[in-house]
């Protein structure tokens, strides 16, 4: 019976310092239990008290849902960085699954983050920007059938992409021709721009027109 009555003290406790604290800030779930952990709640009396919170209204999922979604509005994230934010703040698995994906949503916000990112990544050739936006757009929270496809439509024009070649080309040059010489000269800068992404032809065609691979 002492024992009994010492957890509810203890409960009451932790549930009149989470009302303090979120009093001055909003907390997701998650940062309410990390709180109440460094108070010395235990797994049990944290649930006590999370559940009280919920029942008395100073935790209203329902708003922390909304705040996350217009958050994610705001920055043009895809459904997926929703869904993972919600789960980070351990909202109910129930009330997750209940959000619908809208594909024109995505459509419409994923060619706004895609611009954004060919501004980023504009000193990258055209198979590195591919490469680049591709990554970004899953990790905003895009579905691989939509990063695909915005990968797929930007590119370089011809004359962005051989000013960047050729930039590369005199960098690899400069580098390598202290120790190599001939064809082994042209393999080695062939293979390094290769790995960076051009295209054999575009480096065959810049190699020709450089008077140091006479």
């Amino acid at each position: 019976m002492k024992k009994k009555k010492e957890e509810l003290n203890k409960v009451d406790s932790l549930f009149l310092l989470s009302q303090k604290k979120l009093s001055s800030a909003s907390l997701s779930i998650k940062k309410i239990k990390e709180f109440l952990k460094k108070n010395g709640g235990s797994k049990k009396e944290i649930e006590e008290v999370i559940a009280k919170l919920k029942r008395y209204s100073f935790i209203d999922e329902e708003e922390i849902v909304n705040n996350v979604i217009s958050y994610c509005d705001v920055k043009h994230y895809g459904f997926n960085r929703i869904v993972k934010m919600l789960k980070e703040r351990e909202i109910d698995p129930k009330r997750v699954e209940q959000l619908q994906r809208s594909y024109e949503r995505e459509i419409k916000e994923s060619k706004i983050t895609t611009k954004r990112l060919v501004k980023r990544y504009k000193k990258k050739n055209t198979a590195n920007l591919k490469q680049s936006v591709y990554s970004s757009l899953i990790r905003y929270g895009f579905d691989d059938d939509i990063a695909s496809l915005r990968a797929s439509e930007v590119s370089k024009t011809t004359t962005e992409e051989l000013n960047m070649l050729k930039l590369e080309y005199d960098k690899l040059y400069s580098s390598f021709k202290k120790k190599l010489k001939g064809r082994e000269l042209k393999d080695a800068i062939t293979n390094k721009l290769l790995t960076k992404g051009f295209k054999l032809i575009d480096i065959r065609k810049v190699g020709l027109e450089s008077n140091e691979m006479d």
